[in-house]
């Protein structure tokens, strides 16, 4: 391995040139790494600093999808283990978000170092964990191996392997491998998760499929009060919503259509859209001008009076209770190329879910959804407007839908438990 080691760090030195551009860039030009590239090349704040005798656990979430999927995992660790110190870290600052508002069992938040020694050290010294846990797919291989060669237990967890991501892998076999070997466990969502990795050089003894973590998000179902959830949208007890979520550049103006199209049948049918970048709120504002709708943005509720065709989900960690007050949700990065965002999340309510064709990132999902009855596909916004207007019309097959959706949810809850009990076991064990 120690050959690997050397090719894999020659090969960040000789594209290093390269990699301090661009993420000088993020940093200054995009603004996307401002306030977190001391963290990211390992310079942790002195309260990171572990003091404690208590058992540290750092689990690792690349962005706000795998946060989401973590959440209950931190909750029932937490349960397990109530003395343990866990340390979130994330990469992105969606993520950093969605962990700060919605994993309340996180003792501290940090952001992931960049995978150059330096700086991986630097942060592993600090941190000091007993055992570190990576969920879905981010594998590093300088950060696994170091952590290893410190006596640190590394895991993943809801292990996902996704077709571009494979594709990518094999062409680096060797390095993955051996990255690979630094983790003892691989708890994957899937037999063809598990058979990815087994592929790319997991000893297969360590290998074991769980189930999907975010089955297990809390359904708000009846912790959730819609009423107040409308009265902050100013949507009067009655009008149907059309919740279009984790919308992507190139899904908007679809979703807009898709909107009027509806309109024609259910002339006060609302619109609440969220965009995966916040960011993009302006353009989108733009956007909606353009189609002559009216609008609101949700970080800034003076513009909400609630006579608003068009509300623009703007904030961070809000969309998954607003799918509470859904007639019918449309779930984002499937009408291009990106792979699908979480379907669960309207499904917890019992919404029916729309996505368009692309859901190579969530396709055994996708699958029970669509083979629940409950997850529908669309190649256009011609056919979502369609399909959105039909649903709505039914009142008795969305209450059937509801209950099929609910009864999917309950029926593959449990990963996170079982994910959590091997991170507690590691901890004893160590």
């Amino acid at each position: 391995m120690t050959k690997l080691r050397v090719i894999y760090n020659a090969i960040l030195i000789l594209t290093s040139p390269v990699l301090a551009l661009y993420y000088l860039w993020l940093v200054f030009g995009s603004r996307k790494c401002r306030g977190a590239w001391k963290e990211q090349i390992g310079r942790l704040p002195d309260s990171v600093r572990r003091v404690s005798s208590r058992p540290r656990v750092w689990i690792h979430a690349v962005s706000a999808g795998e946060a989401v999927a973590g959440a209950p995992v931190f909750r029932e660790l937490r349960a397990i283990l109530p003395d343990v110190e866990l340390v979130a870290s994330t990469t992105t600052a969606a993520g950093q978000e969605m962990v700060r508002k919605n994993i309340p069992e996180a003792d501290l938040v940090i952001r992931y170092p960049l995978d150059f020694l330096p700086f991986v050290r630097r942060a592993l010294n600090t941190v000091k964990p007993d055992v570190f846990v990576s969920i879905e797919s981010e594998i590093w291989p300088n950060f696994l191996a170091e952590a290893r060669s410190m006596g640190v237990r590394c895991l993943i967890i809801n292990g996902v392997v996704s077709d571009k991501a494979f594709r990518r892998a094999l062409r680096i076999k060797p390095i993955y491998r051996w990255a690979l070997s630094n983790i003892e466990r691989f708890l994957m969502q899937t037999q063809l998760d598990a058979d990815r990795i087994m592929a790319l050089g997991a000893p297969p003894s360590k290998i074991e499929v769980v189930g999907n973590c975010k089955f297990d998000q809390e359904n708000g179902s009846t912790t959730v009060k819609p009423a107040e959830i409308r009265e902050k949208y100013g949507i009067k007890d009655g009008i149907p919503i059309f919740i279009a979520g984790s919308t992507n550049p190139g899904e908007d103006e679809p979703v807009l259509e898709a909107f009027r199209i509806a309109r024609e049948q259910h002339p006060t049918l609302r619109l609440i859209l969220a965009p995966r970048q916040i960011e993009r709120a302006e353009e989108i504002c733009a956007l909606i001008r353009r189609f002559g709708f009216t609008y609101g943005v949700r970080s800034k509720p003076e513009t909400i009076m609630g006579s608003e065709d068009v509300i623009v989900l703007d904030t961070f960690g809000e969309l998954s209770t607003t799918y509470a007050i859904g007639s019918v949700a449309f779930v984002g990065g499937s009408l291009i190329a990106k792979g699908g965002h979480n379907i669960l999340q309207p499904l917890a309510y019992g919404l029916p879910v729309i996505f368009g064709p692309y859901m190579f990132k969530a396709r055994d999902l996708a699958a029970q959804a669509k083979a629940a009855g409950v997850g529908f596909e669309v190649e256009n916004a011609a056919a979502l407007g369609r399909l959105v207007a039909e649903l709505i019309s039914d009142t008795e097959r969305l209450e059937r839908i509801r209950a099929d959706a609910l009864r999917m949810m309950n029926a593959n809850r449990g990963a996170s438990r079982r994910c959590a009990e091997a991170i507690a076991e590691a901890v004893s064990v160590k």
